[in-house]
């Protein structure tokens, strides 16, 4: 189905979910197509519980996620659901006794047949993966052997190899160089415009989702407090609300903001 830049793929709508205590309150969040939306929010906010129910892995109390074209998630398998949408967890298993190419090609399992064997168009899908991530030079390579930097392109390249509409990031930058942070950023945002995908990357990093997303959406508490274009929602305000901190907002000549927070 060929999407239009800023058509909405997945919409949440209105999303509660709790363990022992709410977690997820009233939830709601849209993903355009072509754009990278970033999600900020303190710890225990409920950012990753959120992605689990954007993805379908936890089923909400109440509310439903919308994937345009095909429903509610609630009404489809997990198998449709993994063509459609794709799932880059924080700290993902890497299997270190497998190579490079074949922890890739795990991407292509919802798209096996019954059988479950692989195609030349699997193999062909999993280098173009492998590719998009420099990482074919690895491609025979045991796992065991990346550095950290290299693992989680990894896990960006199965994840790739899924070809789905939607690309869902959990903390991928998390304890990596700033070297390695930006050329992840800079990765999924080229491919989410090349390939229009409607991206959701979770993070700490404020100036570096401030630099590379098109939107973002603000979490506090299980709830969105705020969504819209970086410009709009990355501000003084907001970043105090959020986090408790005075912080100094200004903007750059490219139009996004650098964000430093005050130390009295």
């Amino acid at each position: 189905m060929t999407r239009c830049r800023g058509e909405i793929i997945l919409e949440a709508q209105g999303l509660e979910f709790s363990y022992a205590n709410p977690v997820i309150r009233d939830f709601s969040l849209t993903l355009p197509a072509g754009m990278v939306t970033g999600m900020i929010g303190p710890n225990g906010s409920g950012k990753t519980t959120a992605l689990r129910l954007l993805d379908g892995i936890l089923r909400p109390a109440a509310g439903t996620v919308i994937f345009t074209g095909a429903g509610p998630l609630l009404h489809l398998r997990r198998r449709e659901i993994a063509r459609r949408i794709a799932m880059v967890p924080q700290n993902g298993t890497v299997y270190f006794d497998q190579t490079v190419f074949h922890f890739a090609m795990q991407g292509r399992s919802p798209h096996l047949s019954l059988l479950g064997f692989e195609s030349e168009l699997d193999e062909e899908v999993t280098l173009r993966a492998l590719e998009m991530t420099q990482l074919t030079r690895y491609m025979d390579a045991p796992v065991s052997t990346l550095s950290g930097g290299e693992k989680q392109r990894l896990l960006l390249a199965r994840a790739l190899a899924q070809e789905s509409e939607v690309l869902l990031v959990d903390e991928l930058t998390a304890n990596l160089d700033i070297s390695f942070q930006i050329e992840l950023m800079r990765l999924i945002a080229r491919i989410t415009r090349e390939r229009n995908l409607a991206t959701l990357v979770v993070s700490h990093e404020i100036n570096l989702l401030a630099t590379f997303a098109d939107n973002v959406a603000l979490m506090e508490a299980g709830i969105i407090l705020a969504q819209g274009t970086v410009a709009e929602v990355v501000n003084r305000a907001n970043l105090k609300h959020l986090f408790g901190l005075d912080f100094t907002v200004r903007m750059l000549s490219d139009g996004k903001p650098e964000v430093l927070p005050v130390i009295n």
